[in-house]
């Protein structure tokens, strides 16, 4: 099931806050990338690249978990 994701990004000296539903974080974070790839008008592997996890410049969390019983 699907949840959703709050990410938290530094991207060039500004805060950028997305959110998304997706089945795990790694999904969230490739969909939050692509987005702001596409808002910035550049290749998302720039992107990808810059948050590649070499420095600590974003957050990724579950917002809302679901859970069925």
């Amino acid at each position: 099931m699907k949840e959703l994701y709050k990410g938290l990004f530094v991207y060039h000296h500004q805060m950028c806050k997305e959110f998304t539903w997706a089945y795990s974080e790694a999904q969230a974070k490739t969909m939050m990338c692509r987005r702001l790839a596409k808002r910035q008008g550049v290749y998302p592997s720039v992107v990808f690249g810059y948050f590649s996890g070499d420095k600590d410049n974003y957050r990724i969390q579950k917002e809302i978990e679901i859970n069925e019983d």
